[in-house]
């Protein structure tokens, strides 16, 4: 792998969808992802909206909350793996807690969020 600057320039002009329902965590995203050049779609904080934007907007990448209000964003989860987006799943829960796949496969990040590791886990899906 190259050094961290390197890595992060993989971020400037990408698309990325922000699904999360905590919305002071939600603002906090798009500004660590806006401040590293990126396009942010959302943040959204639910399902409905969230399929929406995976099926009608082109997406480079989403980041995604494993409980949406009490629901699982299973379905959200299998919509980007049906397009060949990547994803990175931000979530309170260990990732045990996502036994299905493609919420169990898919890189985790638990909350709270730490700035330079959102960022290089991202880059590193590109």
């Amino acid at each position: 792998m190259t050094d961290k600057a390197t890595d992060l320039s993989a971020l400037s002009g990408r698309r990325i969808l922000v699904v999360e329902d905590e919305m002071l965590l939600a603002m906090e995203l798009q500004m660590i992802l806006e401040d590293e050049g990126c396009v942010v779609l959302g943040p959204v904080p639910d399902i409905p909206r969230a399929l929406a934007l995976v099926e009608g907007e082109a997406l480079d990448a989403a980041t995604l909350d494993m409980n949406l209000n009490g629901e699982s964003s299973l379905r959200i989860a299998a919509a980007l793996q049906e397009r060949g987006i990547p994803f990175l799943v931000i979530s309170g829960y260990s990732n045990r807690a996502a036994t299905e796949p493609p919420l169990r496969d898919a890189p985790h990040l638990a909350k709270p969020v730490v700035s330079q590791t959102l960022l290089r886990r991202l880059a590193e899906l590109f």
